[in-house]
């Protein structure tokens, strides 16, 4: 089994019915079945709100369960399934009256789904509390996008045909290239599955887009350009093929603090604790100025082919806004090339930025072109940075790419 993760096509919602008797009013009691109150997050009842009664089975085959089962995968042992007993639809109230009894949650996991709002913007999954005739309440949140990738080729057979689940639900996704995403999913803490064996914990907060990396053996590849771990001024690619390393620019009046003229590039380097480095570039900006910080690849005429990239990803710290560029080889004039090039955001915190192709900033007057017009033909790496004082770098990833030729 391959030890798996990341995203896709989202997990396939139940659709609501009217096998429930709908109650007339909201009240904390009933006299049997199960009862659940749809709110949000101001505890306002939910009128419509589409809530579904799920149990979950253990020891159970997939082609035991084939039948009738959405999507029809039958290849794998799924101990974690859980299938629907009931839907209805919230009265005015938010009230849900279910037929099941509840004897038959109390000595089984029983969770409830509750899907409100256009597009499936309100979500809840939850495990089932009521262990009495009191009605449960479900709190439903903004939903969650969820990207999970693997950082393998997106033409691998393993990935192609592989499932990733978030355990003990009805959300599962198939690939979508190297990646598995999940449209609207619920906020909450699961556990990931993909192909029936538990890869990572996610932990999904409300009305969030997350985009998380799960690697596993053999499969992923990812090429790390630069860690800054070495202390020198050279990106990690200048072990195999020579280069002249990293340059930084101060434009239109703006100056850098760090690095500086005494010290060089080496003394931007921070020390982080535990036995690595990261870059801490410090500057001023005014009106239209900028600096930038950038590496060539390989000596001035050099280029690599990089079409199999699936990310860059970088992890940043700071108070600005700054592109990501990927360049094409050769000048085009005044010191201009072709370039893909994506915007980021630094803040305070660690931020892992996840950049895919296809999602660059497309502008021909400033030679911004897509990727594939250039990414087999990459000369330089760089970063431009407009506003701020600040901008903290660590772990230049390629994703997709394992060896660079």
């Amino acid at each position: 089994m391959f030890y798996f993760a990341l995203g896709l096509i989202l997990a396939a919602f139940s659709g609501c019915s009217d096998s429930g008797p709908e109650t007339a009013g909201a009240t904390s009691e009933t006299t049997n079945g199960i009862a659940v109150v749809a709110l949000d997050g101001v505890h306002k009842p939910i009128p419509q709100a589409r809530v579904t009664l799920y149990q979950r089975l253990g020891d159970v085959t997939a082609e035991r369960l084939s039948e009738g089962m959405t999507p029809p995968v039958v290849s794998q042992f799924f101990p974690s399934y859980v299938t629907a007993l009931e839907a209805a639809t919230a009265d005015d109230f938010g009230m849900v009256q279910f037929e099941t009894e509840l004897d038959q949650c109390q000595n089984a996991r029983c969770y409830v789904e509750g899907i409100a709002g256009e597009d499936s913007s309100l979500m809840v999954w939850t495990k089932l509390d009521a262990v009495d005739s009191t009605a449960d309440e479900i709190e439903l949140l903004p939903s969650v996008t969820l990207t999970v990738r693997t950082g393998a080729a997106a033409s691998d057979s393993i990935v192609s045909r592989s499932v990733v689940m978030l355990d003990a639900t009805p959300y599962w996704a198939k690939n979508d290239g190297s990646e598995f995403v999940f449209s609207h999913v619920p906020a909450g803490l699961y556990t990931l599955l993909a192909d029936d064996q538990p890869v990572a914990a996610v932990s999904l907060d409300a009305g969030t887009s997350v985009d998380t990396l799960v690697r596993f053996q053999e499969l992923t590849r990812e090429y790390v350009f630069e860690d800054f771990d070495d202390g020198d001024s050279l990106n990690n690619l200048a072990k195999t093929y020579k280069n002249f390393g990293w340059y930084y620019m101060p434009h239109k009046g703006a100056v850098f603090e760090s690095p500086d003229s005494a010290s060089g590039f080496a003394g931007a380097l921070v020390d982080d604790g535990a036995g690595g480095k990261y870059l801490s570039l410090k500057y001023v900006v005014q009106d239209t100025g900028y600096v930038m910080l950038g590496t060539h690849l390989g000596l001035d005429s050099g280029y690599y082919d990089l079409s199999a990239l699936s990310a860059v990803r970088l992890k940043v710290r700071g108070d600005c806004d700054f592109a990501v560029a990927l360049e094409h080889y050769r000048q085009i004039e005044n010191n201009n090339y072709n370039k893909a090039l994506w915007m980021g955001t630094a803040n305070d915190e660690w931020t892992d930025l996840v950049l895919h192709p296809g999602k660059e900033v497309l502008d021909s007057e400033n030679y911004q072109v897509s990727w594939g017009e250039i990414s087999n033909e990459i000369g330089i790496f760089s970063i431009f940075i407009y506003n701020g004082t600040r901008l903290e770098i660590d772990e230049i990833v390629f994703e997709g790419i394992q060896i660079i030729d």
